[in-house]
């Protein structure tokens, strides 16, 4: 009788382990997927509208494929978008153009917005791009959405008081959201699962866009940020945290108000999961395995994380598997993963999407084609990272005209000699096709999206003799330390370095030296003593470090964007209502005007390479395009194209230059 008694005793015991405290079966394991967009910048359709083609490389048409066949394969998601959405394509710049003209907003969705609502979006995140077009803009298009937008960490102007304490009550935006998901157990049984998702965006947004933000809102810290709500959201029964974060990754020490604060948000306790963009790269992938970057795992800091490339040429996946221990849900393993969109041939688009977008597709297609001047010879950038260049020239010229009027005008009140500041933004960092190049013949709205693809204002800076120089040493950064004794092959240019960074300086005459080590390292920090600016001159003279000049450039230069040294907001003395595409547009119509037969782009050589020996094996990679190929030998010094499969750049073409005397 006792040894029954202890049997049934045991067998009591083994039911109840299989119960909940409710005498519920215990809940099976969930796995649940988390889908990321990011950095689409209006980029919905493929199609280029620069040069007016199909672009099978891009475009959230076909990143709309890969969601539904990830959705098929697990029933358990939620699929985010994490900003920079609104702007950065001409078919942006046409729907702002119209809401500009005719409140064009307030009949209907945004486009962007539109394919997203199509596309059953869970939850969209702010980038710093949406700030581009100002608050008003901003809020009517966000009005659109059939989902919910979180930022985190933008507050109404008098959140911060006197010491910097944050008032956490005056959010600018929902700080973040709990999403209850009705979820199929391992056992087949419906769960529900409490999902948090909080969003965040880079503090650089109150200097980058300074015109439409100061005044109206202010900015905090992202991982302060996110040690604040984190707990919050656990104590409100998020089971699972999701930061979405519009943030990239750097290694070393975690600073005040990072841009690219991925790491340290990674070890903010209680953070599930981590989406990630505005680098414009991809992770797993594109990150080196520096402490705490797991590129196989897909983590950072242990942390499932993932950032999906830039135009839609990437779904980002985490998939997390979820087991029911100690009375909660707990992550127990996850993967991470990057989808890249079909760009062959026989690729496809969702036709979902192209149906939401295509009239205004079409609208904004034509209203490119305003003509406003006419050139005789073709304007590219192809080789704008290794010599002087005409799309940068004629962007510089603008600027220039603009400034000296600005001062005939009294606004600049100082005598000094300007000079102007511009850089290739198509300069082939996003794939072989992202080249400026502009056909012999009219020149549109069109062509002038291409040589400036952001809605940038002017602005002027005041600075002396010897900023202009760290400004050229900071930019030089781009070029790797090349060494003037070794014959193997060595590649001059640094892949890693934004090229809307290299700033070519017109008004003063200059040398760059690669065989020196650079002055400044990525990120802007100095790290050696050596120059790699030589032979700098203004009017045929060494500069005088103590001479003061303007420098005409844009918000995001001034404002302190790349970390140029002794190039912030103090030194800025005009901020100018005209986008620089404005001025380029203007400038153009008086071209027009004085050269009704058209003219030749300029180019003044202002700048170039510094010798080197004949027997090096220099390379750089550009453009495939047989226009590139057309261009070779009239100004640039080179040898030849190399085989491409011989190249480390799959799809671009190689050329080998020589700097011999």
């Amino acid at each position: 009788m006792k040894t029954t008694l202890k049997l049934s005793a045991v067998a009591v015991m083994v039911l109840l382990s299989g119960c909940n405290q409710n005498d519920e079966p215990t809940p099976g394991d969930v796995s649940l997927r988390l889908m990321e967009t990011s950095d689409i910048h209006s980029n919905l359709l493929g199609f280029d509208y620069y040069q007016n083609r199909v672009d099978r490389k891009l475009g959230l048409s076909r990143t709309a494929v890969l969601i539904h066949q990830a959705r098929q394969e697990s029933p358990n998601h939620l699929l985010i978008d994490n900003g920079d959405l609104i702007q950065g394509s001409p078919l942006a710049d046409f729907i702002h153009e119209q809401q500009l003209s005719q409140q064009w907003l307030s009949k209907q969705a945004h486009p962007a917005i539109k394919a997203l609502n199509a596309l059953n979006y869970d939850v969209g995140n702010l980038g710093n791009h949406e700030f581009n077009f100002g608050l008003d803009f901003l809020s009517a298009t966000l009005q659109g959405a059939n989902f919910p937008y979180v930022n985190a960490n933008v507050f109404q102007p008098d959140a911060f008081d006197e010491q910097g304490a944050i008032d956490w009550r005056k959010q600018k935006f929902t700080p973040y959201v709990l999403l209850d998901r009705q979820v199929k157990d391992s056992n087949g049984r419906t769960q529900t699962i409490k999902v948090g998702v909080l969003g965040l965006t880079p503090p650089q947004i109150s200097d980058w866009d300074k015109l439409n933000l100061q005044g109206k809102v202010v900015v905090a810290d992202m991982v302060d940020t996110a040690q604040h709500y984190v707990p919050e959201m656990k104590a409100k029964g998020a089971d699972i945290v999701v930061v979405v974060a519009h943030t990239g990754i750097i290694g070393g020490e975690r600073q005040a108000m990072m841009e690219n604060a991925a790491l340290p948000l990674a070890k903010v306790a209680g953070v599930n999961a981590l989406l990630l963009g505005h680098a414009h790269r991809t992770f797993p992938g594109d990150y080196p395995n520096i402490d705490g970057v797991d590129n196989d795992k897909g983590t950072l800091a242990g942390v499932p994380t993932v950032m999906p490339g830039v135009w839609g040429n990437h779904l980002g996946i985490v998939d997390l598997k979820l087991s029911w221990r100690d009375g909660r849900w707990q992550v127990v393993s996850s993967q991470s993963q990057l989808r890249a969109i079909d760009s062959s041939e026989t690729s496809v688009e969702d036709p979902v999407v192209v149906d939401q977008v295509i009239a205004d597709h079409e609208q904004a297609n034509q209203w490119l084609d305003e003509a406003l001047s006419k050139i005789t010879q073709p304007i590219h950038s192809f080789f704008a990272l290794v010599q002087d260049d005409t799309s940068i020239q004629i962007v510089s010229d603008a600027q220039l005209r603009h400034a000296r009027k600005l001062q005939q005008d009294g606004v600049l009140k100082e005598a000094w000699p300007i000079l102007s500041a511009a850089a290739p933004f198509r300069g082939g960092r996003n794939g072989p096709a992202d080249f400026t190049y502009v056909a012999a013949g009219d020149i549109s709205l069109r062509n002038v999206a291409d040589l400036y693809v952001f809605p940038n204002t002017l602005q002027v800076v005041a600075v002396n003799g010897a900023t202009v120089r760290e400004w050229l040493e900071r930019s030089a950064v781009q070029f790797n330390q090349i060494d003037p004794t070794n014959s193997a092959t060595q590649w001059l240019v640094n892949e890693r370095y934004r090229t809307f960074n290299f700033d070519v300086i017109d008004g003063v005459n200059y040398q760059i030296d690669v065989t020196q080590p650079a002055r400044y390292n990525l990120e802007g920090n100095k790290v050696s003593d050596s120059y790699r600016i030589t032979n700098l001159t203004y009017q045929g003279q060494p500069i005088d470090p103590a001479q003061m000049f303007y420098v005409v450039t844009n918000n995001y230069r001034a404002s302190g964007g790349g970390n140029f040294p002794g190039v912030n907001a103090q030194a800025i003395v005009h901020e100018d209502q005209f986008e620089t595409r404005e001025v380029l547009a203007d400038y153009l119509k008086e071209l027009a005007a004085n050269n009704p037969g058209g003219f030749a782009p300029p180019v003044n050589d202002n700048w170039r390479l510094a010798d080197l020996p004949s027997n090096l094996d220099l390379r750089f990679y550009t453009s495939p395009l047989e226009e590139a190929k057309a261009v070779v030998g009239q100004r640039a010094r080179y040898l030849s194209t190399q085989p491409a499969s011989e190249s480390k750049y799959p799809g671009f073409a190689v050329y080998q230059l020589t700097l011999a005397p």
